[in-house]
């Protein structure tokens, strides 16, 4: 009886810490699913044509006075007198439902469509800007960074990719958005409301190059979603 007995308390004992170890597990459980925090993501598209959420153009140094917001491609190029930069903008109060100033931004991409790449590998340098422009205003002569080439410096760009057919180049191939374009702390900053949004200028690394080389982009002008410049941007929403 005393073996039995105390078979009994053994079973009780354990089913009881058992169970103990088993509200303790749910209760841990639940504690962490109550924490999880999910990621939400806002992509502002170049769309349609007459958008006045996204707006670009491109300025040309051999057009010094003309405007090319009103074109169905945008160039990037490094040339004896003949560089070129393309302007992009994208509102991000079209985010739906809307970023809040205390959000978390995790990753902001531009995706830019490529229709031409040039023979060698070129770097391409992404820099905020810091005053208005307008889509059917700005020239060469009156950009925002003025028309100094190589500026600004390449220091103070916040983010790159490369472009180019050589082998190891990031981006090779026409016909696809390119990898790379991260302007992460930009975004953040637009966010928080500790820079404004003028959007960015794109310019190659090194401007002024003996033999002209060229990197094409489709613009909202061509009006091919599949191919409309994009910012993509994934955030914590934090209380």
């Amino acid at each position: 009886m005393r073996y039995r007995t105390g078979r009994a308390v053994t079973i009780a004992v354990g089913m009881a810490f058992g169970a103990s170890i088993g509200l303790a597990s749910a209760a841990s459980l639940n504690l962490v699913a109550h924490n999880l925090t999910p990621y939400r993501t806002c992509t502002v598209t170049a769309t349609p044509v007459a958008t006045i959420s996204v707006i670009d153009a491109g300025v040309r140094q051999a057009n010094a006075t003309s405007n090319f917001g009103n074109v169905t491609s945008l160039d990037i190029a490094s040339g004896n007198g003949a560089n070129r930069r393309t302007y992009l903008r994208f509102d991000l109060t079209n985010c739906v439902p809307a970023i809040p100033a205390s959000a978390i931004v995790r990753l902001a991409t531009l995706r830019l469509y490529l229709t031409a790449v040039p023979a060698v590998c070129r770097t391409i340098d992404l820099f905020p800007v810091t005053s208005s422009w307008t889509e059917l205003g700005i020239t060469w002569n009156n950009q925002p960074f003025g028309t100094s080439i190589n500026n600004p410096p390449t220091a103070s760009r916040t983010g790159s990719f490369d472009v180019g057919t050589p082998v190891g180049c990031q981006n090779r191939t026409t016909g696809a958005y390119v990898v790379g374009g991260t302007i992460t702390s930009d975004v953040a900053s637009f966010v928080t409301g500790g820079a404004s949004n003028f959007g960015w200028m794109l310019r190659d690394d090194v401007e002024g190059s003996a033999t002209t080389r060229t990197v094409t982009i489709s613009s909202k002008q061509l009006g091919t979603i599949a191919q409309a410049p994009q910012l993509v941007v994934t955030y914590v929403a934090v209380p």
